[in-house]
């Protein structure tokens, strides 16, 4: 007995000096606490590539690669090079509260665009950030991304959150256009030992139709598709934006 009772108590103790086994996030699960993380995080680094077309009385489609700093859930600082029309461009953009000033474009200074114009809310990569229109997360495998594990999941975008996202978009000085439809879908990759995203790809269409505000693009033009394409790394989260993201001297 006494035997018995000894080996059940050894037992025991080994038993309890065991780590307890977590279980891990489901995908849906994981995918908010990295969205939540990346909020906490206030800062990161954003590198990266995508595609934009539009369809409409004027077709342009053209590549870029963008470079900069986020501060969420208002603040970037890019440097975006596409190539349009045989030519190469590099645009400097800075946005700050739903105002957006470009260099690049025209001239050789700084302009300000209505922050809320129809094609900012699809444009803006900063956006891309908010999964809080996510459904449908599944997960597709678990690679290592410099040297680090991480769960790789894709997701669908609600089509509805995305129409009410793009209408909400109109103010009464932006061209009246109507949202008819809207798709988008994504992947992410969440890193394991701190839950933090590293690479965000999003593909997005919305059909428009009315004032877009954009030449050769007439309300007689019909419906006119935007479709864009983004593809995020995601890096030096938590850290210092430096120089500080701030609105360029007046002109």
């Amino acid at each position: 007995m006494l035997l018995r009772l000894l080996s059940c108590v050894a037992a025991l103790a080994i038993a309890c000096g065991q780590p307890a086994v977590l279980a891990e996030p489901s995908p849906t699960e994981l995918l908010q606490k990295a969205s939540t993380n990346l909020k906490d995080a206030k800062t990161a680094h954003i590198a990266g590539t995508g595609s934009f077309a539009i369809s409409s009385g004027l077709n342009i489609s053209f590549d870029f690669k963008l470079n900069g700093d986020v501060e969420i859930p208002d603040k970037s600082r890019l440097s975006t090079e596409m190539s349009l029309l045989g030519q190469t461009l590099s645009v400097d953009t800075i946005t700050i509260a739903g105002r957006t000033f470009s260099k690049g474009l025209t001239g050789s200074g700084w302009s300000e665009t209505a922050g809320n114009d129809p094609q900012g809310a699809v444009l803006d990569p900063l956006g891309q950030t908010d999964l809080s229109a996510v459904t449908t997360v599944i997960e597709v495998d678990r690679p290592e991304i410099d040297g680090r594990k991480t769960r790789h999941l894709s997701y669908t975008i609600d089509q509805s959150k995305l129409v009410e996202k793009m209408k909400g978009t109109q103010t009464a000085t932006t061209p009246s256009f109507d949202v008819s439809g809207a798709t988008g879908k994504g992947e992410i990759w969440i890193r394991t030992d701190d839950n933090q995203i590293v690479r965000q790809l999003v593909t997005l269409s919305v059909d428009m139709a009315g004032d877009l505000g954009i030449p050769g693009a007439s309300p007689a033009a019909g419906k006119s598709t935007f479709e864009i394409a983004f593809d995020l790394k995601f890096s030096h989260l938590g850290e210092p934006v430096s120089p500080a993201i701030t609105a360029p001297p007046a002109q």
